[in-house]
């Protein structure tokens, strides 16, 4: 019986992810492979103009979101409550704000996957040891920080024999030590998870040609509108200088003239010497610039706001491109609604994190059960369209549809719309509202009289 039961539980099959030791090679491309891949992808983050302001845009409204933890759910005990009580202590008692901890947790985006450490602390009041400071004194133990560790430093992964991640080695500054952070110790982020991947998957990962070319198209606009202002340099040498077979002095004034011609600019540095010497009536040294036309075929603005386009697209975000939110649509929603629905996915990749590695072990420390832990829970993230709410308003009332004996719709409407509460004493009670006026029917046309 119990070699049938280790059959059915072994693991026979694989993820199939690809690896070699703690190397991970999913992807194909080798420039965004590894530390190169995570330069790549900084890269894209702090040149790029679209993808910052994609960035900045999601950090800004998920900055705003509140966040609160409960107990779990069916747990209505006093004791559930106060353990909730003490996750949300937890949260808030680090010393690094929530708002800058979800802030770094959100380079997962970025790099596909962030890795923080738990690191905890005592919790022994105001103390000069910042290991143990803390708002409470009960000497429990809390969170002190859940530090990112950056994307840049992780060099290798440890992997247990069925490819489970075991935890991940770094090697950062200041003194380049090759560290192990064991996976009991970790909290390991990521924006899209396949075959078992620690390292995720970007959201640049799809908008990678279209910054790669829209960078190099760019490069060239400026090469080319800096040449139509200054020319082409030409440079003028005798034949002497030329070959493999020239002097020393010869290659001296090739590699000289050659740096002029390749770094020539107008600036207030303009200005270039060069000897007076003729072989005869002509110049033997001579600097001219060949003229252009000033124009090309390409029309490059075009083509770089096709590539910015993308960008948006494959972030969910083309509403900075299309312009105001509320005129646009897609398949009978609008589009803020829809990038609100994917800031939500993502939000609910951060809480689950939480609720199924964090929290319990939070709870373990401390001694208490990790069956019915607490739970992590964000708010919603909306572009509440006030318009279509009060069209929708009006044809409920219109309807006839009792909404005023609910007290809590006037609560519920007016969160949605982001107004105070209602003092009191001007909740909503069973009086009828207002009565909405009829539309009265069109007059018929009068009768025409007969002759």
């Amino acid at each position: 019986m119990a070699e049938a039961t280790s059959t059915v539980t072994m693991e026979i099959g694989s993820s199939g992810l690809k690896r070699w030791g703690g190397f991970v090679a999913e992807e194909f491309l080798r420039e965004l492979r590894g530390p190169r891949g995570m330069k790549v992808y900084r890269e894209m983050r702090d040149n790029s103009d679209v993808v910052g302001a994609c960035l900045g845009a999601i950090e800004m409204l998920i900055r705003q979101v509140k966040w609160s933890v409960e107990p779990a759910e069916g747990d209505t005990s006093r004791e559930g409550k106060e353990r909730a009580e003490f996750v949300e202590q937890c949260r808030c008692d680090m010393s690094v704000s929530w708002q800058e901890t979800v802030t770094e947790q959100l380079s997962m985006l970025t790099y596909g996957f962030a890795p923080c450490e738990l690191v905890y602390k005592e919790r022994r009041g105001d103390t000069s040891d910042p290991s143990r400071r803390s708002r409470f004194s009960d000497g429990r133990i809390g969170w002190r920080k859940i530090a990112l560790r950056s994307q840049e430093t992780i060099v290798e992964w440890k992997f247990d024999a069925a490819g489970g991640v075991q935890g991940f080695f770094q090697v950062a500054l200041p003194d380049l030590t090759r560290r192990f952070v064991p996976i009991e110790k970790a909290l390991l982020f990521k924006a899209r998870s396949e075959k078992g991947n620690p390292e995720g998957r970007s959201v640049l990962r799809n908008a990678y040609f279209s910054w790669y070319f829209s960078k190099k198209i760019t490069e060239l606009e400026g090469i080319g509108i800096a040449r139509d202002l200054t020319g082409i340099p030409v440079g003028w040498l005798p034949p002497d200088c030329f070959g493999d077979d020239a002097s020393e002095a010869g290659k001296a004034t090739f590699a000289a003239m050659q740096k002029i011609v390749t770094s020539m600019e107008r600036d207030e540095q303009e200005g270039i010497l060069l000897p007076l010497d003729y072989n005869g009536t002509n110049k033997r040294y001579d600097l001219t610039l060949l003229s252009t036309g000033g124009r090309r075929q390409f029309d490059t603005t075009s083509i770089l706001q096709r590539y910015d386009r993308k960008i948006a697209q494959m972030m969910m975000h083309d509403i900075i491109i299309m312009g105001e939110p509320n005129t646009v649509t897609y398949k009978g929603k609008s589009v803020p609604n829809l990038f609100a629905t994917a800031l939500g996915g993502w939000l609910d990749m951060l809480a689950e994190v939480y609720n199924s590695h964090a929290i319990p072990r939070l709870m373990g420390l401390n001694g208490w059960p990790t069956d019915k832990p607490a739970q992590l829970k964000h708010g919603k993230v909306e572009i509440q369209d006030l318009g279509t709410l009060g069209t929708f308003i009006t044809a409920v009332v219109q309807a006839g549809f009792p909404w005023h004996k609910d007290k809590g719709v006037d609560a519920h409407l007016r969160k949605a719309s982001d107004l105070p509460s209602a003092p009191p004493g001007l909740e909503a009670d069973d009086a009828p509202p207002p009565p909405v006026a009829p539309v009265p029917p069109s007059a018929p046309p009068p009768a025409k009289e007969e002759d």
